[in-house]
């Protein structure tokens, strides 16, 4: 016989979700405990009033969604000083050419190739070409709707 500790984990289960040895080994163990099958049985009914609930459909109370939406509003705070949205747009641009930059170098783990320059002549380091992993091209949308 098995012990309540590793009977525990297949409670919750339906009987579909099971192999047939967890069924009838958690069939017999609840057979023969009464504080497993106090337990199952507690699921088994939790799992019929929510299927019980999946098909309820309720109308809201009148005046739901005024509520609802006066709520948000009150929430908002409504920054509409252009430098102030400039600023955060700046400062978001910065943020994100960091991160971009960062990634880009650690990607490359080493630094940029110099080539040998003649006398004279002022070449200018190129980044080495980055790899993308294989991602699927995606379709345009009049081409999928055809």
């Amino acid at each position: 016989m098995t012990n309540c500790h590793s009977i525990r984990p297949l409670l919750p289960a339906r009987a579909e979700e099971l192999t047939v040895f967890e069924a009838r080994t958690r069939a017999e163990h609840v057979a023969a405990c009464s504080r497993c099958a106090t337990e199952s049985a507690a699921y088994s009914r939790l799992g019929q009033a929510l299927s019980v609930m999946a098909n309820l459909e309720i109308e809201p109370a009148d005046g739901t969604l005024e509520r609802v939406l006066v709520a948000i509003g009150r929430r908002r705070t409504g920054v509409t000083d252009p430098r102030v949205l400039a600023a955060a747009g700046s400062a978001g641009a910065l943020v994100a050419t960091v991160v971009v930059a960062r990634a880009v170098r650690a990607r490359r783990g080493r630094p940029l190739h110099r080539r040998q320059s003649r006398p004279g002549v002022r070449h200018m380091a190129l980044p080495r070409r980055l790899r993308l992993p294989n991602l699927p091209v995606p379709a345009p949308a009049l081409a999928r709707a055809k």
